[in-house]
């Protein structure tokens, strides 16, 4: 009997189900739907099109006309998106060729910089926060001293916090490396503290920002947006908290290894280059090192 050759979309539902779910955290599985979508939605014909009759040509056009819309951080989402699946395909005996391994992210594309909060941002972004349920504002204060991104606070437990060793281990993260120890300073002591008097009134409280449940993605998205309105700054986002950390960290005077431990980095250099952005007031001050003149 003939085997039957799976469409791209046939074949991209069933890696989905059966190797990706299985595989990779809520956050990638998330960036994995959008690349498909961005993808599908401009070249709906590439689902319909056999596995074995991709063209590298046809896959190549179509990311250098994305590029005009999207970042190279999307393009490469959406290339390993369709990588991973024509592996899985050949494991499978779907098809022989990967059409995906000789296409390239155009160089042109644009990067998506996220740069952090300024000082004066900052400053106006936690007063606004004042605003908030105490427990709003835990969370925020806790992205900005510890740098987690937004799918390990939400993972949380109160079992993860060690006040003895003065950390959080983070058990749930994107990478291998994210999986780690985040020290406490005081300041995030108290906090727990305090929420952890509360969750004792109540069994249920499993996870340390939510409840049985952990806090939503949808809820942290909320609680930024609405403090940076309320702050009149530009919109903020729990990443965009997790960068300020980090520029924060070095101004302060952190090494880079060790703050790529910290955020769950493996390569320093790429944390320098794509977290940390110094504003001006702290390139100021660090060029009137040079100056002889009293400030």
């Amino acid at each position: 009997m003939e085997r039957k050759v799976c469409t791209i979309g046939e074949w991209l539902d069933v890696w989905y189900e059966v190797y990706a779910v299985p595989e990779y955290a809520s956050k990638t599985l998330e960036i994995y739907r959008d690349a498909r979508k961005r993808l599908s939605r401009r070249f709906p014909e590439i689902e319909s099109t056999l596995l074995t009759e991709l063209l590298p040509v046809t896959f190549q056009k179509a990311l250098n006309d994305l590029s005009k819309k999207y970042a190279k951080s999307s393009l490469r989402h959406i290339k390993s998106l369709y990588n991973l699946a024509y592996q899985t395909a050949i494991e499978n005996h779907q098809c022989t060729e990967n059409p995906i391994n000789g296409v390239t992210v155009p160089k042109k594309a644009s990067e998506k910089v996220i740069n952090g909060l300024s000082h004066e941002e900052q400053q106006a972004f936690e007063e606004a926060a004042k605003q908030l349920t105490i427990r709003d504002q835990f969370i925020l204060q806790t992205f900005l001293l510890t740098g987690l991104r937004r799918g390990e606070l939400q993972n949380l437990r109160w079992q993860d916090w060690d006040k003895k060793a003065k950390v959080l281990r983070v058990e749930k993260s994107k990478t291998k490396n994210g999986i780690r120890s985040v020290p406490v300073i005081p300041e995030v002591a108290l906090m727990l503290t305090h929420l952890q008097g509360w969750a004792k009134r109540c069994s249920s409280n499993r996870y340390i920002f939510g409840d049985a449940e952990p806090v939503s993605a949808g809820h942290l998205r909320h609680i930024c947006l609405y403090t940076s309105k309320c702050a009149g700054i530009r919109r903020v986002s729990p990443h965009m908290l997790r960068h300020t950390f980090a520029t924060r960290m070095i101004e302060n005077g952190s090494d880079a290894k060790s703050l790529a431990l910290i955020i769950g980095h493996s390569n320093p250099a790429f944390t320098l280059r794509r977290y940390v952005h110094p504003d001006h007031t702290s390139l100021y001050e660090q060029m009137c090192r040079l100056s002889s003149v009293q400030q």
